[in-house]
């Protein structure tokens, strides 16, 4: 009978320990009684010099949020569990008294610990405060609250997006030393997380209980870590930022395939996808904080940029290639056309100057008589003195041209001369033998007659008729010169288009594979380091 008895006790006592009682009535007896009786502002085993209180923590994450770039923290929602043991608090109940007052809990001696990176921390209040606190018949005490808070984690970015982060949650005794309190983990599953937890750019690949160093100026603390290791999700990244340079990068490479002349279409290409690239860069480095180090992202950004300001370098080169050809052209034609160096406006103004004098000395040939051969000399002097003088006002590139133009009028004024010398002489002189009332009657019709042979100072002179004849053929000789020339240049300059715009294609089709292998040996490259090589 008493066997039966045992069993069914012990059978009993096995149903109902997950049940709890309310605080009994020596207990809260005791916890009122004061500090003669119970001390709550000392450790349990404060009165032995030999022991410590130790005090084992579990903690279970209840929700997480994303991590903040731009502030570096981290929202947490845990229920954060404490174990310790106190003897005073033993009792003989056969169930764990359940405490669910504050007041009562504020009466009994409960861990001081702390949360020692944490911006803000908070308990739950609704709809009531979440705690509770069980007391075993033996003295053990769990002690669990629900508590939210703002962790600082202190981001390292040199890969981001593609960046993995090791966040750490410090917790501390804030008042007891090692040498009266310890805080370790539990060794049964310290850690535990809701595998529900879903977070937007962020998954959680493992969480690690540790140990940290407590030591400060004051003395040694206690103190553990909870290690959270996450890897930021690339996809969002891929989407937003890699695929749309990606894309702007191969629209640069449009350009090689446009004529090498439509330069407003190549250099309007080059410029949009450069400002492009420019505004995707400083969206990306929006949500970023400013740090000291280049970022995997600006890496990629700034190659982007590279390669289509290395499209905007390939059409300028194209473009000096070809004119380089064209003006090269030019210089080693120019130098065979005759009369190329002339300044036609300094030349006119020479035959301006020439025909002038003519006309003046033709107005004082009309109002002259015959002068004797003296004069005729000083005439002669003063033309040859007036001519000199005209010359020498110019600068010998300006007199140039009008010193050349004289020499051809002298040289067809030889010509002619030598062909009417015989009969224009004998003309004149008979003349002169006649009466000289009648050849001053005469002397204008002469002198106004194109072909007469005497200047207005009694020198004989060729036709002026003859003259421009020869002149004229002379001109039309030159003009058929100089367009055999400009015809000729003519044809070099398409020559030299051709062969301009050969070499530009050429540049061209190397750049069609040259940039695109390129880009994608960086690809290769930067892929590889910062996801397997960079850790």
């Amino acid at each position: 009978m008493l066997f039966v008895s045992t069993i069914f006790l012990l059978l009993y006592r096995s149903g109902t320990a997950s049940r709890s009682e309310p605080v009994p009535i020596y207990l809260d007896n005791l916890l009122n009684a004061g500090r003669e009786v119970y001390d709550n502002q000392s450790p349990p085993v404060q009165h032995d010099k030999e022991e410590v209180t130790v005090v084992e923590l579990a903690m279970y994450i209840e929700g997480m949020s994303s991590f903040r770039t731009q502030t570096m923290d981290f929202q947490l929602d845990v229920y954060f569990q404490q174990f310790w043991r106190d003897p005073r608090l033993a009792h003989n109940e056969t169930r764990r008294v359940l405490v669910k007052d504050k007041a009562v809990l504020h009466k009994m001696w409960h861990p001081d610990v702390y949360f020692a990176n944490a911006r803000i921390a908070e308990f739950h209040e609704v709809t009531q405060p979440n705690f509770l606190v069980w007391i075993q018949p033996d003295g053990s005490i769990l002690y669990d609250t629900r508590i939210s808070m703002v962790v600082v984690c202190t981001l390292n970015l040199e890969k981001w997006p593609l960046d993995s982060q090791r966040c750490h949650l410090r917790i501390l005794s804030y008042a007891y030393t090692t040498e009266q309190l310890v805080i370790k983990w539990k060794e049964e599953e310290p850690i535990t997380r809701n595998p529900n937890i879903a977070m937007s750019d962020m998954h959680i690949v493992d969480l690690y209980p540790g140990l940290c160093d407590g030591n400060y100026s004051t003395g040694t603390w206690s103190c553990v870590t909870a290690e959270f290791f996450v890897k930021r999700e690339i996809t969002h990244h891929v989407m937003q930022s890699y695929v749309p340079t990606t894309l702007i990068v191969v629209i640069s490479w449009f350009s090689f395939w446009l004529d090498v002349e439509a330069v407003p279409a190549r250099v309007s290409l080059a410029i949009t996808t450069l400002l492009t690239l420019s505004t995707q860069a400083n969206a990306a480095r929006m949500a970023l904080p400013e740090v000291s180090y280049m970022k995997a992202i600006d890496v990629w950004m700034g190659a982007c940029m590279m390669f289509v300001f290395g499209v905007m370098i390939e059409f300028t080169i194209v473009n000096y290639a070809q004119r380089q050809v064209m003006a090269s052209s030019l210089e080693s034609v120019k130098s065979g056309v005759p009369g190329a160096e002339k300044k036609p406006s300094r030349a006119d103004l020479g035959a301006h100057a020439r025909q002038l004098f003519l006309r003046l000395r033709t107005n004082e040939r009309q109002h002259l008589v015959e002068d004797p051969p003296e004069q005729i000399a000083m005439n002669d002097t003063a033309y040859d003195t007036v001519s000199q003088a005209y010359s020498n006002s110019f600068s010998d590139e300006e007199a140039a041209p009008a010193t050349q133009q004289r020499n051809e009028d002298a040289e067809a004024q030889e010509e002619v001369w030598a062909e009417q010398k015989e009969t224009n002489l004998s003309e004149v002189w008979k003349e002169r033998d006649g009466d000289p009332a009648e050849r001053l009657a005469h002397w204008n019709e002469k002198e106004n007659d194109a072909s007469s042979p005497l200047m207005g100072n009694g020198r004989a002179h060729v036709r002026y008729g003859a003259a421009d004849k020869l002149r004229n053929r002379k001109c039309n000789d030159s003009s058929r010169k100089k367009e055999k020339w400009s015809s000729a240049i003519k044809q070099i300059q398409k020559h030299k288009k051709i062969a301009g715009r050969n070499r530009a294609k050429k540049i061209d089709q190397t750049s069609r594979w040259i940039f695109p292998l390129t880009f994608v040996i960086f690809n290769l490259t930067y892929w590889f380091f910062y996801l397997y090589w960079k850790e």
